[in-house]
């Protein structure tokens, strides 16, 4: 195989989140072509594997060689990032946004530093200059979503994560998080449409069940939510919350 038939199938394998197999297909191409693309990929597929020692010497090898590019350097912030080496997490991404200001990707992995580190406002300002950049990334519109949630501004938090759906259909993450603050703010009808779309996807998430259950409850639907809470308790009989709730719906039922 070629130069190209190699790099898309380890990008595939990369994608797929089978990085050994990705790691043997970009060092095909490396023997072609000394890439610096592959070698990124390569780092990337170690700091999948969590070894992050060798991602960083992968890293710091393509800076070396090219050190204008800002992907490595990120990426090398990634890896400290994992490592729990902040101060030096927070110099790559930096020293990234100043080779490229217009890297969506490098405000995107400062707005994680921050939200990382609890500095909640910090993260919400660079994620919105990622999606400045580009307004179609899912997982920014996501992390964005989670900070606004915890920073009480509700309404910007349901719009982000309506966008993180819309942009990626497998983001079933974001209507969890939809319907969680839904119920921050009583919407309880609005929290259980999304808490139901939720079930569709993942119909053994026992706290998503209870979720549906409290719903229900605290729309005065105890008929549907002692369903709910016999479903969860199929899951899990000795959950305490769920056998709580059926004695309390137990009695409002006289069950």
């Amino acid at each position: 195989m070629n130069f190209e038939e190699n790099f898309n199938i380890g990008e595939n394998y990369y994608v797929d989140g089978e990085y050994e197999k990705a790691i043997v297909y970009f060092e095909k191409c490396l023997k072609i072509n000394k890439s610096n693309d592959c070698l990124n990929y390569i780092g990337c597929c170690y700091l999948g594997l969590k070894d992050y020692n060798t991602a960083i010497r992968i890293f710091n090898s393509i800076i070396a060689s090219c050190p204008d590019s800002e992907r490595p350097v990120f990426n090398l912030g990634r890896a400290y990032l994992k490592l729990g080496e902040l101060d030096k997490a927070l110099n790559s991404f930096e020293k990234a946004i100043s080779i490229n200001p217009c890297s969506e990707d490098a405000y995107y992995y400062l707005g994680v530093y921050y939200q990382q580190i609890g500095d909640l406002e910090r993260a919400k300002m660079y994620y919105e200059k990622s999606l400045e950049i580009d307004n179609k990334q899912s997982e920014t519109y996501l992390n964005l979503g989670i900070c606004c949630f915890k920073l009480k501004l509700f309404e910007k938090a349901l719009e982000a994560f309506s966008y993180a759906y819309k942009y990626d259909s497998e983001c079933i993450e974001a209507i969890q998080n939809k319907a969680l603050v839904y119920v921050n703010i009583k919407d309880y009808e609005s929290a259980l449409k999304n808490f139901l779309t939720f079930n569709n996807f993942e119909p053994e998430d026992i706290d998503n069940v209870l979720d549906i259950a409290h719903c229900y409850y605290k729309m005065h639907d105890f008929e549907n939510s002692y369903i709910w809470v016999k479903k969860a308790l199929a899951l899990d009989p000795q959950n305490e919350f769920a056998n709580k709730l059926l004695s309390i719906l137990s009695l409002k039922l006289q069950r």
